[in-house]
């Protein structure tokens, strides 16, 4: 083996490159943290109200707190 080095010593530098590189991946595997990942850009903000994707000029019913009310001034 010591013949082999000395014949091919770019070898060695080769192998510290390799080890080099397996090191750095190894470490950004371990610091990779998918739930911290925030594809969605909303600032990690959950809203507890669905998205709908509603045409225009159509609106969500008024509730019956917005009936008492409507009643209450008329």
């Amino acid at each position: 083996m010591l013949n082999f080095l000395q014949s091919h010593p770019d070898y060695l530098l080769v192998l510290g490159v390799l080890i080099f590189l397996v090191y750095k991946v190894i470490i950004a595997v371990k610091n990779f943290r998918p739930e911290d990942d925030d594809d969605d850009q909303d600032g990690g903000i959950f809203s507890s109200e669905p998205i709908l994707d509603l045409p225009p000029g159509v609106s969500l019913p008024t509730g019956p707190e917005k009936e008492k009310e409507s009643e209450l001034v008329a």
